[in-house]
Protein backbone atom coordinates (compact mmCIF):
# COMPACT_ATOMS: atom_id res chain seq x y z
CA UNK A 1 0.00 0.00 0.00
CA UNK A 2 1.36 3.06 -0.75
CA UNK A 3 1.57 6.20 1.50
CA UNK A 4 -0.96 8.87 0.92
CA UNK A 5 -0.80 11.08 -1.39
CA UNK A 6 1.32 8.13 -3.77
CA UNK A 7 0.08 6.64 -6.33
CA UNK A 8 1.49 2.80 -7.93
CA UNK A 9 0.48 1.16 -10.73
CA UNK A 10 -0.88 4.06 -14.01
CA UNK A 11 -1.75 3.70 -17.29
CA UNK A 12 -0.01 6.12 -18.67
CA UNK A 13 -2.10 7.26 -22.07
CA UNK A 14 -1.90 9.52 -25.36
CA UNK A 15 -4.85 11.32 -26.65
CA UNK A 16 -3.58 12.81 -29.54
CA UNK A 17 -0.84 14.66 -28.47
CA UNK A 18 -1.83 15.01 -25.11
CA UNK A 19 -1.06 13.08 -21.73
CA UNK A 20 -3.29 11.26 -19.57
CA UNK A 21 -2.94 8.71 -16.76
CA UNK A 22 -5.32 6.49 -15.31
CA UNK A 23 -4.87 4.04 -12.13
CA UNK A 24 -4.55 0.64 -13.52
CA UNK A 25 -7.01 -1.26 -10.95
CA UNK A 26 -9.79 1.02 -12.49
CA UNK A 27 -9.29 -0.88 -15.27
CA UNK A 28 -10.55 -4.42 -16.17
CA UNK A 29 -9.61 -4.74 -19.72
CA UNK A 30 -8.21 -3.09 -22.55
CA UNK A 31 -9.55 -4.19 -25.80
CA UNK A 32 -9.77 -3.04 -29.60
CA UNK A 33 -12.40 0.05 -30.53
CA UNK A 34 -14.50 -2.52 -32.90
CA UNK A 35 -17.01 -3.50 -31.04
CA UNK A 36 -17.35 -0.81 -28.34
CA UNK A 37 -18.98 2.64 -27.85
CA UNK A 38 -16.26 3.88 -25.99
CA UNK A 39 -15.81 7.90 -25.86
CA UNK A 40 -12.46 9.21 -26.79
CA UNK A 41 -10.43 11.27 -24.78
CA UNK A 42 -9.66 13.21 -27.86
CA UNK A 43 -12.91 14.74 -26.92
CA UNK A 44 -11.35 16.09 -23.50
CA UNK A 45 -9.30 18.19 -25.76
CA UNK A 46 -11.42 19.63 -28.28
CA UNK A 47 -9.40 17.08 -31.27
CA UNK A 48 -10.92 14.57 -33.55
CA UNK A 49 -12.30 11.67 -32.59
CA UNK A 50 -10.03 8.26 -32.58
CA UNK A 51 -8.27 5.79 -30.64
CA UNK A 52 -6.45 2.82 -30.87
CA UNK A 53 -6.88 1.25 -27.58
CA UNK A 54 -10.45 1.37 -25.18
CA UNK A 55 -10.10 1.32 -21.61
CA UNK A 56 -13.14 -0.46 -20.18
CA UNK A 57 -13.86 0.04 -16.86
CA UNK A 58 -15.37 -2.71 -14.15
CA UNK A 59 -18.86 -0.60 -14.59
CA UNK A 60 -18.44 -0.84 -18.20
CA UNK A 61 -17.73 2.72 -19.20
CA UNK A 62 -15.07 2.95 -21.97
CA UNK A 63 -12.65 5.79 -22.96
CA UNK A 64 -10.77 5.07 -26.28
CA UNK A 65 -6.87 6.59 -26.57
CA UNK A 66 -4.46 6.37 -28.87
CA UNK A 67 -1.36 4.54 -26.99
CA UNK A 68 -0.63 3.59 -23.62
CA UNK A 69 1.71 2.12 -21.36
CA UNK A 70 2.32 0.59 -18.13
CA UNK A 71 3.84 2.66 -15.47
CA UNK A 72 4.52 -0.01 -12.09
CA UNK A 73 6.83 2.58 -10.13
CA UNK A 74 5.50 5.01 -7.20
CA UNK A 75 4.46 8.39 -7.70
CA UNK A 76 3.30 11.05 -5.49
CA UNK A 77 0.38 12.96 -6.43
CA UNK A 78 0.08 16.47 -6.78
CA UNK A 79 -2.86 18.48 -6.07
CA UNK A 80 -5.21 19.80 -8.23
CA UNK A 81 -6.54 23.45 -8.21
CA UNK A 82 -10.31 23.27 -7.46
CA UNK A 83 -10.95 25.25 -10.47
CA UNK A 84 -9.49 22.52 -12.81
CA UNK A 85 -11.51 19.50 -11.27
CA UNK A 86 -14.53 21.48 -11.11
CA UNK A 87 -13.48 21.75 -15.47
CA UNK A 88 -13.19 18.19 -15.34
CA UNK A 89 -16.52 16.76 -13.85
CA UNK A 90 -14.44 16.11 -11.28
CA UNK A 91 -12.82 13.48 -12.54
CA UNK A 92 -9.33 14.68 -12.52
CA UNK A 93 -7.43 13.82 -9.04
CA UNK A 94 -4.26 15.15 -9.38
CA UNK A 95 -0.98 15.22 -11.52
CA UNK A 96 2.05 12.97 -11.52
CA UNK A 97 5.25 13.75 -12.47
CA UNK A 98 6.69 10.60 -14.48
CA UNK A 99 8.93 9.76 -17.83
CA UNK A 100 9.75 13.48 -17.46
CA UNK A 101 6.52 14.68 -18.11
CA UNK A 102 3.75 15.95 -16.17
CA UNK A 103 0.73 13.62 -16.43
CA UNK A 104 -3.03 14.84 -15.23
CA UNK A 105 -4.72 11.72 -13.12
CA UNK A 106 -7.92 11.24 -13.77
CA UNK A 107 -10.96 8.55 -12.69
CA UNK A 108 -11.59 6.21 -15.84
CA UNK A 109 -15.25 6.11 -14.50
CA UNK A 110 -15.60 9.57 -14.23
CA UNK A 111 -13.55 10.80 -17.24
CA UNK A 112 -15.91 8.92 -19.27
CA UNK A 113 -18.94 10.30 -18.29
CA UNK A 114 -17.54 13.56 -18.00
CA UNK A 115 -16.43 12.47 -21.91
CA UNK A 116 -19.87 11.54 -22.57
CA UNK A 117 -21.37 15.15 -21.75
CA UNK A 118 -18.86 16.84 -22.65
CA UNK A 119 -19.82 19.25 -26.56
CA UNK A 120 -16.39 18.68 -28.05
CA UNK A 121 -16.47 17.80 -31.83
CA UNK A 122 -18.35 14.57 -32.87
CA UNK A 123 -19.96 14.33 -28.95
Amino acid sequence: MEPPGHVRGMLLCHAGPHRLAFHAHEVASIASPSGHAAASARRAFHETEGSARVLVSASGGAVGVDALEIDAEPHRVLPAPPVTVRASGGSLQGFVMARGALWPLVGLADFERFLRGHPGEGA
